[in-house]
Formats: structure tokens, C-alpha cells, sequence
């Protein structure tokens, strides 16, 4: 692997007599990886995510973006061209009457060719599974499928790196499941790297790596299972465990001898079955 995203010490605060949002953060993401950046309301993340794509500039350090640093102007075209947002309301996103022209939209402003912008328009459209729903409004269709929708705009556009700002935190558990399927399928075939800015550990436990941020600064980085043993820490901060790493705890303090972590209700339900086929 190699590295797509390097920020470097980046402070920032909204103003000057405020304290510090972003406090001397140093990270990496590296191509085709999934990376969760994890944390409660306040903790960062979310400016941070702004920095990522040119929205919001450091104060101090730098952030570069496959060798773009954001604080070159005649830089920032070239990074937003390369990183995608996702945001959490996916109503706030829509300005095309149907599907297809909500599509089109970022690509019209980009001066993609016609020929080609139909081609990209169709193809993205399909590969978020909402072919059928080329022609339908936006705002009648459900909270998932808004969101792959807006994901089909980013798509198209053909970014190296597409970040998720809360995008599933206002959707039921349908709809969430359908927005991280379709980024999975997208990393996998497409080799695209994912970026997860969100406070449920559910959805950070599918990650490939994580950072925990607080207060502004990261605190921990590393494997999902490796973070997920300090669930004191994560709580600590103010995040709710997964359902099934709270299930494997209860079961460990009434003597049920379970090894590995429980990430997913999937290990769960073997960890159960194994330990019911040895009694």
C-alpha cells in the first residue's frame, strides 16, 4: 500500500480567541484501505474531514493529498477532483428533480463531455443498484437509497478517495446496511479507498484500521480488534460498544470461556454455537 493522505501536525480552530478544534493531528491513509476515524460530538472529526478535501484550511501543518498539499490554491482543484463527501442528510445534497439529473449535476460542473457523461451517469447509477430508479424524485425514495444516490454523484465523478461524514447516522438499520454493502462492493471492485467519519463502533468494526479521536487530538490507532480490547477507553469518551462486543463482555463475567472478540452479530452467533456444541 501506499500513502494517498498525509496530514501533518494540521491545527485548526473557527476562530482565534476559541480553543483549538484540531490540535497538532498527524495521520495517514493509505490507497484502497477502509479507515474509520471514530469519536464523539466535539471530538474533531468532522473538521477534520472538511480539511481533507479543501473545505476547511490548517492553521498550522500540512495536508497533502497524493502530493497535493491543501494550502497551495492552485492545488485545491486537483484534491477536491480526488476526494468525495458523503454527508449526513442526504436531502441537503439533492438539486436535480430526478435521479439522473441529480447525477449529472456534479458532472456538468466539471465539463464532462455529453457522450461521456451519459456513460458515467448510467454506469454509476448501476452500480449502486438504483438502475430502476433513474427517473424517480429523489425525495420519494427511502433514506438508503437517497444516500446511495448521492453516493452514485460522487461515483461518477470518479474520486481516488471518497470520505462518509455521518452519512449513515440518520438512517434505520436497512438503509445503513445498504449504504456499507455498496462501499464495500465499491472498494472491492473498484479499489477505492473509504473513509468513515462516524461515532457507531458497529460500523467502524467493518473498518480495516481505526482512529479514535478526542477533544481534538487522536488518541489510539490500530487494527479493529486491537482497539476494541480498550473498551473502557471507548466508553470513557463517551461511544457505545457494538451490541456484540457488550454481549461477549457479559457472557466473559458469568464464566463463559470465549476467546476472540465478538466484532459483528455473526462472530457472535458462532461464538455462541460453539460454546453450545461443547456442553
Amino acid at each position: 500500500m501506499s500513502d494517498l493522505i498525509s496530514v501533518q501536525n494540521v491545527s485548526f480552530r473557527y476562530q482565534e480567541e476559541q480553543p483549538y478544534v484540531l490540535n497538532d493531528v498527524s495521520l495517514t491513509v493509505e490507497k484502497g484501505e477502509w479507515l474509520a476515524i471514530v469519536g464523539h460530538n466535539g471530538s474533531g472529526k468532522s473538521t477534520l474531514a472538511r480539511h481533507l478535501n479543501g473545505l476547511l484550511q490548517p492553521e498550522k501543518g500540512d495536508i497533502l493529498v497524493e502530493g497535493y498539499n491543501s494550502r497551495d490554491e492552485k492545488s485545491i482543484w486537483e484534491i477536491r477532483r480526488r476526494v468525495g463527501i458523503v454527508f449526513q442528510n442526504p436531502d441537503n445534497q439533492f438539486v436535480g428533480t430526478s435521479v439522473r439529473d441529480d447525477v449529472a449535476f456534479g458532472l456538468e460542473n466539471n465539463g464532462v463531455p455529453r457522450v461521456e457523461m451519459i456513460e458515467r451517469i448510467t454506469e454509476s447509477i448501476k452500480r449502486v443498484k438504483m438502475d430502476e430508479y433513474v427517473d424517480q424524485e429523489p425525495h420519494r425514495l427511502s433514506g438508503g437509497q437517497k444516500q446511495r444516490v448521492a453516493i452514485a454523484g460522487i461515483v461518477a465523478l470518479r474520486p481516488s478517495i471518497v470520505i462518509l461524514d455521518e452519512a449513515t447516522s440518520m438512517l434505520d438499520p436497512a438503509g445503513r446496511k445498504e449504504v456499507l454493502e455498496t462501499m464495500r462492493e465499491l472498494k472491492e471492485e473498484e479499489g477505492m479507498t473509504v473513509i468513515s467519519i462516524t461515532h457507531d463502533l458497529e460500523e467502524a468494526a467493518k473498518a480495516d484500521r481505526m482512529i479514535v479521536m478526542n477533544k481534538g487530538e487522536i488518541i489510539d490507532e490500530g487494527l479493529p480488534a486491537t482497539i476494541f480490547q480498550k473498551g473502557e477507553m471507548l466508553e470513557e469518551i463517551g461511544l457505545d460498544l457494538p451490541f456484540p462486543l457488550q454481549m461477549h463482555r457479559a457472557l466473559k463475567e458469568r464464566g463463559y470461556p470465549l476467546d476472540s472478540l465478538t466484532l459483528s452479530q455473526e462472530d457472535l452467533v458462532d461464538a455462541i454455537w460453539t460454546l453450545q456444541s461443547k456442553n
